[in-house]
């Protein structure tokens, strides 16, 4: 499974890589069609080039992460999380008129959601340890298991203890007990009777 991981995350990081790289190299096709699709979503964006730039950026950086295996659940993430906005700023096959582009605004559509499935697969890979939940599950019954197999010897101690102050008490009782009856006779010989 470490042979398919070291062979498939970098074929899951080429696109993204070489898409960037494009960006960066002429970010002005893109920056208008973010710049006109901010405007129709209601939302303004004053330097679209810096935004296809900076998306562009963290796309290469989290795809080259992806790609040599360095924190690559994080890296996925990151790569989900930037091709939103592009993939609706790009291909937003809804809003075209021609069918020739829509039905290519399709096609890029499902690849981008099919690129998506795969990052969320990517972040989910554990390398077959276990998960944090799992983790956090595990420990949680251990710490349970230990607190009762605690209370039960913190349950025996007492138990022992009330029995020792219980035999001490009695001991205690028993000597006072007869220290009194020893009192009370002597005060009665010394005593007349009436």
């Amino acid at each position: 499974m470490a042979v398919l991981r070291r062979i498939a995350r970098p074929l899951l990081a080429a696109p993204f890589i070489t898409e960037a790289g494009h960006a960066l190299r002429s970010p002005r096709p893109l920056a208008a069609g973010t710049a006109s699709r901010a405007r129709q979503i209601g939302v303004t964006a004053d330097d679209p080039e810096r935004l296809v730039r900076l998306n562009a950026a963290v796309q290469i950086a989290a795809g080259g992460a992806l790609a040599l295996g360095r924190f690559p659940r994080t890296a996925s993430l990151v790569l989900a999380a930037s091709l939103v906005p592009t993939t609706l700023a790009e291909h937003a096959r809804w809003k075209e008129e021609d069918q020739e582009l829509r039905k290519d605004q399709r096609f890029h559509l499902a690849r981008r959601v099919g690129l998506f499935g795969a990052l969320l697969l990517a972040a989910a890979d554990t390398h077959g340890k276990p998960s944090a939940a799992y983790r956090a599950r595990a420990a949680g019954h251990t710490g349970r298991k230990k607190a009762r197999g605690a209370t039960a010897r913190a349950g025996g101690h007492l138990h022992s203890a009330v029995e020792t102050v219980g035999a001490g008490t009695s001991d205690a009782l028993s000597g006072a007990g007869r220290a009194v009856n020893s009192a009370a006779g002597s005060a009665r010989a010394i005593l007349p009777d009436r």
